[in-house]
């Protein structure tokens, strides 16, 4: 299988699972132990200065990464200068010191628009993922880093923009209805 860290997970239009319907999954880590990832456009109600009080006047949401651990705050940016912070692809790294974090972004070191925070993430033990790839419930894609870091680009437009950027006969799926049955 191609590597997966670094790029996204598509839902097919069809997925039962309420937590990753029309989700765009950003894969961070994938081995044969197992696989990491976060829900790229699911906000939640929360912004990261409600849950970090050092951070009183950063207002960016917070999205929901997966149903994993929902008490733990985890982000994505795009600074290689954090110290412990793991490349993805270019311009785009996960997690690092989170002191460094908060600091940078205090002091305007740090632009916040160039950060993304999950409370939670998703993930799969070792084999599940393949296997959820080969019956087609995700399909595997790549989106810039310029659209994971924009927040107004959310929810359904989200996905329908990465099935789309996809091409071929899967961006035809970004037309499906969110129930067939309806149709």
């Amino acid at each position: 299988m191609k590597q997966l860290t670094g790029r996204i997970l598509i839902s097919e239009p069809f997925i039962q699972d309420p937590t990753f319907e029309r989700s765009v999954v950003l894969m961070t880590d994938h081995n044969e132990e197992g696989s990491v990832g976060f829900v790229l456009n699911q906000k939640s109600d929360y912004l990261v200065s409600q849950l970090v009080p050092d951070l009183a006047d950063i207002d960016l949401p917070v999205f929901v990464g997966g149903p994993v651990e929902l008490d733990g705050l985890h982000c994505i940016h795009s600074y290689s200068s954090i110290d412990d912070s793991l490349a993805l692809k270019k311009n785009l790294f996960w997690s690092g010191n989170f002191g460094q974090i908060i600091e940078g972004l205090k002091s305007g070191e740090y632009e916040s628009s160039r950060f993304k925070f999950f409370m939670g993430y998703s993930g799969w033990a070792k084999g599940q993922l393949l296997s959820e790839i080969s019956e087609r419930s995700w399909i595997i894609g790549d989106i810039p880093s310029k659209i994971i870091f924009n927040n107004e680009m959310m929810d359904k437009n989200l996905w329908k923009y990465a099935i789309r950027l996809k091409g071929g006969k899967d961006a035809l799926l970004a037309n499906s209805p969110a129930n067939p049955l309806l149709n």
